[in-house]
């Protein structure tokens, strides 16, 4: 998965700047929740770290009941890595090029419209029903059990939009198999600069990506944590990196540990808010 070839195309790079092997292993399962919950009780010592996303550390302690980690007190944040928007997608035989035509299309669908997700509670979700929200549409969601499938039927017209991940949606965009009318980010994505924000489409309160952090155990010593984000930050910024992760539909964020800490915070609060209002439950 995403996550795990995230960890891969810096593995190779930390273990040189730290003399010492970096393994990546794959802890799948539970949206993530297993490997986020194995890495909180391990040693604060600095030589196990887990690949976070918006997942494991916002929307899964909102919606699952047996998550055992706490996202902000069980760990301690070394930088964000990478962050990509989603992809507000349509099916080609879908009326609309841009989001007023969009609007527009629904409004005059009698019984609504509905629209696909990878699954119940990621980010494709959330944005749908904040979309609901603003737009007061009729619009009813459709989870899935991952982006292939919900792709899948986009393609076949059997589900006429949805929010993807812009790693999944694009080359199905690049091959006219959809339609991509906006991305969720604050501003224009470098990958695919041709498409305008949610902002653009008219909507500004649509802010909504999906990132990918590096995190330790809580208890870490400040310094190793500092070490681990100087190597980091200085292999993310290798153009070769960007370039690797530019190919998945991303682009180089880093951070400090302490703006890490905060976006945390800050992207609960705002999970929980669509959650609540919306009702979500996991499935």
């Amino acid at each position: 998965g995403s996550v795990e070839i995230v960890s891969r195309v810096i593995s190779d790079r930390l273990a040189k700047a730290l003399g010492q092997p970096v393994v990546v292993e794959s802890k799948g399962g539970a949206a993530g929740n297993i490997g986020a919950q194995y890495v909180a009780t391990q040693p604060a010592d600095g030589y196990t770290l887990v690949m976070g996303t918006q997942s494991t550390h916002g929307t899964n302690p909102l919606l699952f009941k047996e998550t055992q980690h706490d996202p902000v007190k069980d760990f301690e944040p070394i930088t964000m890595v990478a962050a990509a928007p989603l992809l507000l997608v349509v099916n080609p035989k879908v009326p609309a090029t841009d989001g007023k035509s969009l609007l527009e299309y629904i409004r005059q669908q009698k019984q609504g419209a509905s629209f696909g997700s990878a699954s119940t509670g990621g980010g494709g979700h959330l944005a749908g029903e904040r979309f609901k929200k603003l737009t007061g549409l009729n619009l009813v969601h459709i989870p899935y059990k991952g982006s292939g499938p919900l792709r899948t039927d986009l393609i076949a017209g059997h589900v006429p939009m949805s929010f993807d991940n812009m790693a999944s949606a694009l080359p199905a965009v690049q091959a006219g198999q959809l339609r991509a009318l906006a991305v969720t980010s604050a501003s224009r994505s470098s990958v695919a600069p041709q498409i305008p924000t949610m902002a653009e489409a008219g909507f500004p309160e649509l802010v909504l990506d999906t990132w990918y952090a590096l995190f330790a155990p809580a208890g870490t010593p400040r310094p190793i944590i500092d070490r681990l984000n100087e190597e980091v930050v200085r292999i993310l910024k290798e153009p070769e990196v960007t370039e690797k992760l530019r190919g998945l539909g991303m682009d180089v964020v880093t951070t400090t540990p302490d703006e890490m800490r905060t976006r945390v915070v800050e992207d609960i609060a705002r999970y929980k808010a669509i959650i609540d209002d919306a009702g979500i439950q996991a499935q």
